[in-house]
């Protein structure tokens, strides 16, 4: 079951294509909670999932494995990618370590 859906924008020659980003519900496991997530990249979507010790913590897991999966894709090297504004960020929490790589607001949000 959804959860949450945000839509960013790969802009590429004046042509636009969406990129969907869902998160599902967690779900609870004997052990753990676990949330499902994708990305619809151009190319075929991804799916992955977080596994946390609570729904809360599984679901900002996810978040965060998003913002890595962004950031790291061959459109946020191009400067391709973007949600908004184009510069601003996409509005996920990233690690600590990938704080370096922020920009916009994702940037002043994220880093003191």
């Amino acid at each position: 079951m959804t959860f949450a859906t945000r839509t960013l924008t790969i802009v590429q020659q004046g042509r636009r294509t969406p990129v969907p980003v869902v998160i599902h519900q967690p779900q609870q496991h004997p052990r753990h909670w676990e949330c499902a997530f994708e990305i619809g990249w151009p190319e075929g979507a991804l799916q992955f999932n977080a596994k946390g010790a609570d729904g809360m913590q599984a679901v900002y897991l996810a978040m965060q494995a998003i913002a890595i999966r962004l950031y790291s894709s061959p459109y946020h090297a191009a400067g391709e990618l973007v949600w908004g504004k184009p510069g601003d960020g996409y509005g996920f929490p990233m690690p600590k370590p990938g704080y370096p790589d922020l920009i916009g607001e994702d940037r002043i949000a994220q880093v003191p």
